[in-house]
C-alpha cells in the first residue's frame, strides 16, 4: 500500500520539475491543471481552481492555507462524494490511510 502525498510535497515536486524543465514550466504557467494531472497522473477536481504565480526579485507571493470548510461546502465542492477531495485528503485535512 502506497502513502498519499500531502499538498506540501505535491507544491514542492511541481515547483522543482518546472526549474528544471522549461518546458514543463510554460505548461504549467498556460494551463496548470493539465499539467498538473499529466505530472502526477491525478485528477484536478472541476470545482477546483488552479493559479500559479511565479517568484521575481522583486515579487514574493505568500500563500496562506485555506480557510477551514464547513460540511456543506465540501459537500458542494465533492459534488457530494468525500473520495473526490484533491490529493487523499479528508475534510479537516487529516490523511486518508
Amino acid at each position: 500500500m502506497t502513502s498519499m502525498k500531502t499538498h506540501d510535497e505535491l507544491r514542492v515536486e511541481l515547483a522543482h520539475r518546472a526549474a528544471e524543465d522549461d518546458g514543463f514550466r510554460e505548461r504549467l504557467v498556460g494551463d496548470p491543471k493539465a499539467a498538473i494531472e499529466d505530472a502526477l497522473g491525478l485528477p484536478v477536481p472541476d470545482a477546483v481552481s488552479v493559479s500559479v504565480h511565479q517568484e521575481t526579485a522583486t515579487t514574493v507571493h505568500l500563500v496562506l492555507p485555506p480557510v477551514q470548510l464547513e460540511d456543506a461546502d465540501l459537500e458542494t465542492l465533492t459534488g457530494g462524494h468525500r473520495n473526490n477531495l484533491p490529493y487523499g485528503d479528508t475534510p479537516h485535512g487529516h490523511r486518508r490511510g
